[in-house]
């Protein structure tokens, strides 16, 4: 069951404040500047005011905390704006079709008024932050991380922090990659609540990363500290890689996101090291372009996509060193498409590193038809059960799951529970989508000087 939550933040009446943004001779009055949150689905704003003279324009201009490309906010325009001496409108951010943000989220906003004899009035700016109030949250943290469960005792909670800590040292060692900035983590003591606390999570993640928020949700059960140690190094890998890569030009390819992530777990999974081993066998695997994005709904090749991923991080890490990725994650950083990064850092395209892993892992060359085959397609992400067995175990139906539109909000990996992938990345950089990376980041779209009435953008 879905939980909601209702939040308020309101100046009533606000005239006071009103007049620091009004013009000499104004006649503007605002009477009500509301915002209330429906965690996880809806914001409503609400605004109403007065004139002596008609008020025919509203705007709402609204944003995140989000890492964002050029101007982070968003204007609108309520649609049941009628130009008045006394206006009531509301205008409210459906989620669902904007793509879902995590708890935590700092929101900010205010309205823009004017009236036909040239008065105009600047609401002071308010904020909230958007998370589900039904929930009562412990807090506890550490140097780098602010920690939110619901079940388990403080050496719950400490433990987690510490894992966190320890993950973090561990990727900069690996990578040169350092935290930009401190991570929320919310854990929720089942899969179930965790994915009820978000839009459009798959149903067999157990941990999402929002890198642009520098939020990650995690579902660890009070007895389970090992799994939760596991799903905090691999979203923490996300979020500190993700930021660090953040650009608005291109993006890092799945398998280098979601490598260094397993990677940075430090696992011993025989698994995927037998699903791999069998690929090679078969001469079955599949090609580093076919990992560019997000991978296959089918669970068979997913696995092997996610074992190859791990497989070829380590390749680079152990025949290059981890000066040569940072530099490749500098690439990225700059906006550099996929082939141009690889050949800067290490003289090869996604070709040539396809020919030099399949030489390192002992696997067959690509035949020159498959190299030259047709370019991966988005899928909105994987969707699958947690599989700890053999593939042949595996039955499941692929979620209908909306794909997002570019510009969303993208968790940047979604973790199957107790799964030897420890997590399943979303589609399209970064999410939740998948966004679940593509930025739920709200990109400010630039309007007309005076739009018609009723216009929204």
């Amino acid at each position: 069951m879905r939980m909601g939550s209702l939040a308020r933040v309101a100046i009533w009446p606000v005239l006071a404040l009103t007049l620091l943004g009004m013009r000499p001779g104004a006649s503007i009055t605002v009477l009500r500047d509301e915002a209330v949150a429906r965690y996880p689905e809806t914001i409503e704003f609400h605004l109403s005011a007065a004139s002596s003279a008609e008020i025919d324009w509203v705007e709402l201009s609204f944003e995140t905390d989000a890492l964002t490309c050029g101007e982070a906010a968003t204007r609108a325009y309520p649609e049941d704006f009628v130009a008045s001496n006394e206006v009531e409108v509301e205008w409210t951010w459906n989620l669902r079709q904007a793509g879902s943000l995590p708890p935590g989220t700092a929101i900010t906003w205010h309205w823009t008024l004017r009236d036909t004899v040239g008065a105009e009035v600047v609401t002071p700016e308010q904020s909230l932050t958007f998370t589900n109030t039904n929930i009562g949250w412990h807090q506890a943290a550490s140097g780098a991380l602010d920690l939110y469960w619901t079940e388990g005792d403080q050496v719950f909670a400490d433990t987690l922090l510490a894992a966190g800590e320890a993950a973090l040292q561990g990727l900069g060692e690996m990578t040169g990659v350092e935290l930009s900035q401190r991570v929320q983590a919310y854990v929720f003591p089942s899969s179930e609540q965790m994915q009820a606390n978000t839009l459009f999570a798959p149903d067999w993640s157990g941990g999402l990363a929002f890198p642009n928020h520098s939020t990650i949700l995690l579902a660890v059960e009070p007895g389970s500290l090992s799994w939760g140690r596991q799903v905090m190094a691999h979203e923490l890998a996300h979020v500190v890689i993700g930021a660090y890569t953040f650009s608005c030009f291109d993006r890092m390819p799945t398998w280098l996101d979601e490598g260094l992530a397993l990677v940075a777990e430090g696992r011993d999974e025989p698994f995927a090291g037998f699903l791999l081993e069998t690929a090679i066998n078969e001469d079955s695997l599949l090609s580093v372009r076919s990992l560019a994005l997000s991978f296959s709904a089918d669970p068979d090749l997913a696995l092997l996509a996610y074992s190859e991923s791990e497989s070829l991080v380590q390749f680079l890490l152990e025949a290059y060193g981890q000066d040569r990725m940072l530099q490749l994650l500098d690439e990225f950083r700059s906006g550099a498409s996929e082939d141009r990064a690889l050949d800067e850092v290490y003289g090869f395209d996604r070709d040539g590193l396809e020919a030099e892993w399949r030489s390192y892992i002992g696997a067959q060359p690509m035949e020159n038809d498959e190299v030259a085959g047709a370019e991966p397609t988005r899928t909105p992400y994987p969707t699958f059960a947690p599989i700890t067995g053999p593939l042949s175990a595996a039955t499941t139906t692929p979620a209908s799951i909306p794909s997002p539109s570019p510009g969303e909000n993208d968790p940047r990996g979604a973790t199957a529970p107790r799964s030897f992938l420890a997590v399943l990345a979303l589609a399209g950089g970064c999410g939740l989508a998948v966004a679940l990376a593509l930025v739920i980041v709200v990109i400010a779209r630039r309007t007309p000087s005076r739009p018609p009435s009723g216009r929204r953008s």
